[in-house]
């Protein structure tokens, strides 16, 4: 019920500013798409999730909606969590609506496991969102669940963690969910049909992106691609 309530109200929130514009006061511009709390200096994070609402709040209140939060107690502590809100640029908004900033303001777009949350028409449209932010020549780094992994986890046997790739096994919030998977075909035709000309597979923190030493993670069941404006 909480869970639900919390949804509700995030909704409410992001909604209300589904126009904002962002203005980057940086000469090189990196965004971190659907950060989460995995970022590095420098970037400014768009996320929309319900703690990013608190940012600029005072950190015992972020203690208090630690206890709260499903994700942060699995990989970081308290501090960790208090520390990374309070100490890096997050921007409160959901991506569905588009990305909050002008045509070719970006050098650098970062996304790990966000678009497999997004049904395939708002997928489609957050890319071709994520071109029309990007200068020309400008990069973007995205990583998604690879389906043939999931696959290839099924073929081996291991039926029940691949199907966890599909299905959750309790209720969960809306960026849980997983709406729709690609292999790389199926992200590169993607990308291209929004506007990107260069698209290549990558390794993990291997590429042309800055900081993918500390962004990348989850190098065993993800995608790694890149693609050039």
């Amino acid at each position: 019920m909480l869970r639900q309530f919390n949804d509700r109200l995030n909704s409410i929130f992001t909604w209300m500013k589904r126009k904002q514009i962002v203005h980057p006061d940086q000469e090189i511009v990196k965004v971190n798409l659907g950060s989460g709390l995995t970022v590095a200096e420098g970037w400014i994070n768009i996320d929309g999730h319900m703690r990013t609402l608190f940012t600029k709040w005072p950190r015992f209140v972020l203690k208090m909606i630690y206890r709260h939060v499903q994700v942060s107690s699995q990989r970081f502590t308290m501090d960790e969590f208090v520390n990374t809100l309070k100490e890096n640029r997050y921007i409160h908004h959901n991506l569905k609506y588009g990305i909050p900033l002008k045509t070719e303001t970006v050098d650098y777009l970062y996304s790990s496991h966000f678009l497999e949350h997004l049904f395939l028409s708002e997928a489609i449209f957050f890319l071709k969102e994520a071109c029309r932010v990007m200068r020309p020549g400008g990069v973007f780094r995205i990583v998604v669940p690879d389906l043939s992994y999931a696959f290839g986890l099924y073929t081996e046997g291991k039926k029940q963690k691949a199907l966890n790739y599909f299905f959750e096994q309790s209720p969960a919030d809306e960026f849980t969910y997983h709406r729709y998977l690609y292999d790389f075909e199926l992200l590169r035709d993607r990308m291209k049909e929004a506007g990107f000309q260069k698209v290549q597979q990558c390794s993990y923190r291997k590429g042309s992106v800055p900081d993918i030493h500390i962004l990348d993670r989850l190098p065993e069941e993800s995608l790694f691609v890149e693609a050039i404006k």
